[in-house]
């Protein structure tokens, strides 16, 4: 997992390599356990990032699989590597390569996650609409969804812009 992690940071951060991005992320994990160990009480630190990370992180579970299920499962190899070839443009672009619709969706989603979280030192607003219970990322992930469904319609999204390796050439 810590390699993976390293991945991902790899990916935000183009300049790092992905053993100083692993190494990075190893060494800021082991720092929060221990933190987290002495410092305050960590098992509900634990609980209350798992809850967060889970209210946040579904929406864009769910707007992957619709993408997914868009595409039927077919993806461009060669555009999915732009990034990573740090060129710029490819059908996945969009503006700057951001999706603006699918964030501004998957933003949508995870507000109403946090406010619907039941952690050991907060408790959203829209709790008590569910009764007590936390169906956080429930609400997220149909929030996320339902946004992104009614945002990104087929016919809306942006047309594809050719890859570039001069970032110059194309226009943001």
């Amino acid at each position: 997992m810590l390699y993976s992690m390293g991945l991902d940071l790899d990916a935000i951060l183009p300049r790092a390599s992905r053993a100083r991005a692993t190494y990075t992320v190893a060494a800021v994990a082991t720092g929060c356990v221990f933190v987290g160990h002495y410092a305050w009480e960590a098992q509900d630190a634990m609980t209350s990032f798992v809850l967060l990370l889970t209210a946040i992180g579904t929406p864009w579970a769910v707007i992957t699989l619709i993408g997914f299920a868009r595409c039927r499962g077919e993806y461009d190899a060669d555009a999915l590597q732009v990034f990573n070839r740090r060129s710029r443009g490819g059908i996945y672009w969009y503006r700057a390569g951001w999706n603006i619709r699918a964030t501004a969706a998957w933003a949508l989603g995870a507000a109403v996650g946090v406010l619907a979280v039941s952690l050991p030192s907060y408790e959203g607003p829209l709790l008590p609409l569910t009764g007590g219970v936390d169906c956080s990322f429930l609400l997220s992930g149909l929030v996320g969804g339902a946004g992104y469904l009614a945002l990104d319609r087929p016919a809306a999204s942006p047309r594809p812009v050719a890859a570039s390796a001069d970032p110059e050439s194309v226009r943001l």
